[in-house]
């Protein structure tokens, strides 16, 4: 689950293979089930792996890049133009209703947006205390 999200656009991030477009949301705290990192340097990869069935948590603001997300979108209370149902969101199909307003009037309302469900696939973190329970670092 993901707490006080805020989607900051589609950015450009460097990476050791070359450069990536990637969505970026920033959040003031995030649990995940299961979480399984890896991390390649050079020939070797390393995993960390959160204890089966426990729930890994970061705080303070934190800043996710993903590849995509996947969930059921609703919007609480008002009929707008967010789709009722499953979306995928990419770099390269971000909805309207999603992007960012720019420049942002002064006027304008935030507007709330749940989505159920969501997945978030190749994550990378910024920031944030992340706590993992029974951690198991393994390495290939």
């Amino acid at each position: 689950m993901l707490y006080g999200t805020r989607f900051a656009g589609v950015v450009t991030v460097r990476t050791a293979a070359g450069t990536e477009r990637l969505l970026k949301f920033t959040v003031r705290s995030f649990e995940a089930a299961d979480l399984d990192l890896t991390v390649r340097r050079g020939l070797a990869t390393w995993h960390l792996k959160a204890g089966a069935g426990t729930v890994a948590t970061a705080g303070s603001p934190a800043t996710l890049y993903a590849e995509k997300l996947v969930g059921t979108a609703l919007v609480p209370g008002r009929r707008t133009a967010v789709p009722h149902g499953r979306v995928v969101i990419s770099p390269s199909s971000v909805p309207r209703w999603l992007s960012p307003r720019v420049p942002a009037a002064r006027n304008t309302r935030r507007r709330t947006v749940v989505i159920e469900g969501a997945a978030l696939y190749r994550i990378r973190l910024t920031g944030g205390t992340l706590t993992m329970p029974r951690p198991h670092l393994t390495m290939t």
